[in-house]
């Protein structure tokens, strides 16, 4: 797959600025058009540890002809904002924005919410306000916000017992009360919105339009999903602790994952 160029954009109002980036679409298949894809990146400490492998899926998608945006929340990577503005209606209210600046500026009918890990606990909400032909792609979901809240909460002790490595002379200060997880800003709201977050059967998420993506060694999803699409063994994983050196890219296998479900988003019945 060949990667194409990006625009840089900046949208919404001044004082809530969201940095995005357009990959225009390339050559389309003959059919109906293509649908647009917004890519929703991870929350916390998986983002910026993701951008380099989410900035090669867009171009990968878009060299298929599927029009892509990636954005970063409000508050987080180079949008506006501090971290502890972010909650969940402050990412819900991005995704309205983001999803705007994609059928404004590309045309597309139908748009897919391409959401990993974290960002699919958001996916519920915006699936109630999706227009008929929409689709919602699920990343190696996160299902249980509070389970992954503890799970982050047991790896922050335990990283801010290893990180910044002692040196003589240096105090060490790396309080619990500060404030962080997993060395980034989450509000207290943030964290009782992952905890009281759930993926479900019970969820607003239309089966029909949800697809999936996810290890063949993962627990079955607690979800009804149309179509499931299937990572290679040895994938890089975004559990990776909070060193920003273990950056995720696009291997040849996952390319060929990437590949299947742009093929299947074209094939898709408007």
């Amino acid at each position: 797959m060949s990667i194409g160029d990006w625009e840089p954009l900046w949208l919404g109002p001044p004082a809530r600025r969201l940095y995005a980036a357009l990959h225009p679409a390339g050559a389309t298949a003959p059919g109906a058009p293509a649908p647009g894809v917004l890519l929703v990146p991870p929350l916390l400490h998986e983002s910026p540890r993701s951008r380099r492998f989410i900035v090669e899926v867009a171009s990968a998608l878009a060299a298929l002809g599927l029009p892509c945006l990636r954005f970063d929340f409000f508050g987080t990577g180079d949008s506006g904002g501090r971290g502890d503005d972010v909650d969940f209606a402050s990412m819900a209210a991005d995704l309205d924005v983001a999803t705007a600046a994609l059928r404004a500026r590309t045309g597309v009918g139908q748009v897919v919410l391409l959401a990993w890990r974290g960002a699919a606990l958001l996916a519920g909400s915006w699936s109630q306000r999706e227009r008929p032909g929409d689709r919602i792609v699920l990343w190696e979901p996160i299902v249980d916000g509070a389970g992954w809240l503890r799970e982050l909460q047991d790896n922050d002790a335990r990283e801010r017992s290893l990180r910044p490595r002692p040196r003589p002379g240096v105090p060490r200060t790396n309080r619990q009360d500060d404030g962080q997880l997993m060395g980034f800003a989450a509000s207290p709201q943030l964290r009782l919105d992952l905890a009281a977050a759930r993926l479900s059967r019970a969820s607003a998420l239309r089966p029909a339009s949800t697809w999936a993506v996810a290890h063949a060694a993962s627990p079955p999803l607690p979800l009804e999903v149309a179509q499931l699409f299937t990572l290679p063994a040895g994938a890089p994983t975004f559990d990776g602790g909070a060193a920003m050196e273990a950056t995720l890219f696009l291997t040849p296998p996952l390319e060929r994952v990437v590949e299947q479900l742009g093929h299947a988003l074209q094939q898709r019945e408007g």
